[in-house]
């Protein structure tokens, strides 16, 4: 496929796997009190950002000694939904810290997803002016696949608004957006929609009920099932925006969803709602 670096575009051997990484450091020598990390990593299956983000946060824990996380955050990688960590750990006597953001975006392959991760990196705690500058560079951020011509605007075409389907966890206080019916059943797991961890609206933010077509079963460890979701007039039940307030989260369940943060949902039910 062609492949572009910073200074050249080749054609990469179908054999070789991409596993660029670009360093910026303060210096040419020895370990540097600041520095930044860009990378990559692919997706496993349907991952989501919050699925990949926590299995992150699972192989950092047993790889980093000590480590700790301080925070998690939602935030937008130009227009593109996005999380950071705040973690630190031990190394050599000295105590690291790390903010580690990280978004999906689209893979080389036709269809593929991809984790772009961006580590900034201080040998002490983060200064004012080391977040100041982390702060800056992710602003100015700008992914290809919004910028370029052609591959911003098939993304957005794939999925037309009115399929959208919304999945509040008022637990995990997170709001999740995926493209269709399909996708968000396949993505939520039946147990905890039978435990009624998960509430769904369509588009509009009307409620959508689960119908089991195959009940969970088991006793001690549960076999999840599948369901369909369908709209029930005959059952009360808030619509979105009213309960909207119950999200501090944001998650993109697929690179299709054009939503990138609850502001933009709400904007969204509010013009809904005028017409």
């Amino acid at each position: 496929m062609p492949y572009h670096a910073d200074h050249a575009i080749f054609e990469l051997p179908a054999q070789l796997k991409d596993k660029t990484m670009h360093v910026f450091t303060l210096g040419d020598e020895g370990p540097s009190e600041f520095s930044v990390v860009m990378s990559h990593a692919d997706a496993q299956g349907d991952d989501s950002l919050v699925n990949f983000a926590n299995r992150l946060v699972g192989e950092l824990g047993k790889a980093l000694p000590g480590f700790r996380l301080m925070s998690t955050l939602e935030l937008s990688l130009d227009n593109t939904p996005a999380i950071e960590l705040d973690y630190r750990w031990r190394s050599e006597g000295i105590m690291m810290h790390q903010r580690q953001v990280m978004a999906m975006i689209p893979g080389a392959e036709s269809g593929a997803v991809q984790a772009l991760l961006i580590a900034a990196t201080c040998r002490s705690a983060f200064t004012d002016a080391w977040n100041d500058a982390f702060d800056e560079m992710l602003d100015s951020v700008r992914l290809r696949h919004n910028n370029a011509s052609g591959a911003g605007a098939a993304l957005k075409a794939a999925a037309p608004l009115a399929s959208t389907v919304f999945a509040l966890s008022e637990r995990r206080r997170t709001l999740h957006a995926f493209a269709d019916h399909d996708e968000a059943c396949r993505k939520i797991d039946a147990r905890e929609v039978e435990q009624d961890a998960w509430r769904f609206f369509d588009a509009a933010g009307t409620p959508l009920h689960p119908d089991f077509v195959v009940p969970n079963s088991g006793t001690l460890w549960r076999k999840a099932g599948s369901y369909v979701l369908e709209r029930r007039p005959e059952r009360a039940a808030p619509s979105l925006r009213t309960q909207l307030y119950q999200a501090s989260m944001f998650v993109a369940g697929s690179p299709l969803v054009r939503l990138s943060s609850i502001a933009e949902v709400q904007a969204m039910l509010a013009q809904s709602a005028s017409c």
